[in-house]
């Protein structure tokens, strides 16, 4: 017996050592509703955010396979067309996206870097490309944090005896070993805690880059409080699609082995089967209930399928019938099982939308103030279902990214419309208030590296766009 547990302690070393040896150099964070402790005054909450980074075992992820979307007459006026086109692209993108399962164990497949060659004429114009704008929004709706940011953050703040102490933490984890880890993409990171910060007087872990390629950005860094053009990704940039560290955060949130208690989501039942054997004997949804708290693995992939709607109604055109095979461990004998669902679809789960946002447009670069997007007040906390007794255990989650229930749009996103603008600044040290001292705000476009396909509104030119920012 001593032999075996010799033998096994040995074998446990080993794959202990082989774990610690595998890296990816990348890194991923989870997104969740912020928790207690993450205020205001350490870093959270800030302009253009939503939530927090979650710890591993507290995530958000979404529990439908195939959601829909669409566009309101708001957006279809301002953006039009070629809008439409440019959102298309990015959800292009995402349905792209293998299962989680088909991906390799090391994500070799997938780049490190997703950012293109900068449109010089898009940069020199101001121009932000709503592709790549649109991509991390989503990633974002789907429990995306971003790694740049969360690569070191503050847990908590203390003053005693007049020395403040910090404690730092890190809400990255590499996707491979699910380490925490510094390095994005293959970039390193290091931090220093500074006080105090502006606007708000609040305390941070603030990253600076040690080494690595600063154009390895990941495209969930993007979206929220100081992520907006981070690394240097602004006007004339755009991404070609997504990098090795969003597809391993897909891949952990949505893989089978990460199993979590939920509950099916409104509008969900048993698929309406009639049987050829017997057509006036009913149907499945009709003789049984499907089973709806269960611990679940996760769905492999999400897909997102257009939905055909009357913009000026904001009432789609039709029912959309979507049905899928729901498989989860049943709750009496624990086997694994599945049941057949269906979800009669008759509003979009995500809508796309234009509004003037000109108070959210002078944000400080690092804001969102070019859209806004649903916050996660919506997403659902089932840590109680997760833990023995329904008590103790994770506090913060797991949880579930609720889709669109019968009259409520689940993720709405809202893209501002004000055109070319200019910024000026008035404070105690900057007086920057005539058109000599201005900053150009930004526009919206749809480019690539070498072609601007449309600027908006829908209808604008480049040379529009040269007359209203130059004058000539």
């Amino acid at each position: 017996m001593k032999s075996i547990l010799r033998q096994f302690a040995r074998n446990s070393l080993v794959l202990i050592a082989t774990a610690g040896f595998a890296s990816s150099s990348g890194a991923f964070s989870l997104l969740g509703p912020f928790t207690s402790w993450q205020s205001g005054a350490i870093g959270y909450n800030l302009v253009g955010d939503i939530g927090g980074p979650m710890n591993l075992g507290e995530e958000y992820r979404m529990t439908t396979p195939i959601l829909t979307y669409g566009y309101d007459a708001t957006f279809l006026n301002f953006f039009g067309s070629n809008g439409v086109l440019g959102i298309e692209a990015a959800m292009t993108i995402l349905n792209s996206v293998p299962a989680a399962s088909a991906m390799s164990a090391s994500l070799a497949e997938f780049p490190v870097q997703a950012v293109g060659p900068v449109n010089t004429t898009a940069s020199s114009l101001r121009i932000i490309d709503i592709k790549s704008l649109t991509l991390s929004v989503m990633l974002e709706q789907m429990g995306l944090a971003s790694p740049e940011r969360w690569s070191f953050t503050l847990r908590d703040r203390t003053v005693a005896n007049n020395v403040t102490n910090y404690v730092v933490v890190q809400r990255n984890f590499d996707p491979i070993n699910w380490r925490p880890t510094n390095t994005v993409n293959g970039v390193l990171r290091t931090y220093s805690v500074n006080e105090p910060l502006l606007p708000g007087n609040y305390t941070d872990a603030e990253e600076t880059v040690v080494s690595g390629n600063v154009n390895n950005i990941s495209v969930a860094s993007l979206i929220g409080g100081n992520g907006f053009f981070s690394s240097g990704f602004g006007a004339g940039s755009s991404f070609t699609g997504l990098t090795r560290d969003d597809y391993g955060a897909l891949r952990y949130l949505l893989r089978f082995n990460n199993a979590n208690v939920e509950t099916l989501g409104a509008g969900v039942s048993l698929a309406n089967i009639t049987s050829p054997y017997g057509p006036f004997l009913g149907t499945n949804a009709q003789t049984n209930v499907a089973i709806a708290t269960a611990r679940r693995p996760g769905i492999e992939r999400v897909s997102f399928n257009g939905l055909a709607i009357d913009s000026l109604l904001g009432v789609s055109i039709r029912a959309v019938t979507n049905r899928y095979v729901d498989v989860f461990f049943h709750p009496t004998n624990f086997t694994l099982t599945n049941q057949s669902l269906q979800r009669v679809t008759t509003i979009p789960d995500v809508v796309f939308t234009a509004g003037d946002l000109h108070a959210l447009f002078l944000v400080p670069p690092g804001g969102s103030g070019t859209l806004t997007r649903s916050l996660t007040s919506r997403w659902v906390n089932n840590a109680t279902l997760n833990t023995v007794g329904g008590g103790g255990g994770l506090n913060f989650g797991p949880g579930v990214i609720p889709a669109a229930g019968s009259n409520t749009t689940a993720i709405v996103v809202t893209f501002d419309t004000v055109g070319p603008s200019r910024l000026n600044l008035r404070d105690a040290t900057r007086r920057f208030i005539d058109e000599r001292s201005s900053f150009t705000n930004f526009v919206w476009g749809y480019f690539d590296a070498t072609t601007i396909y449309s600027v908006f509104p829908d209808g604008v030119t480049i040379q529009d766009l040269e007359r209203q920012l130059y004058g000539r």
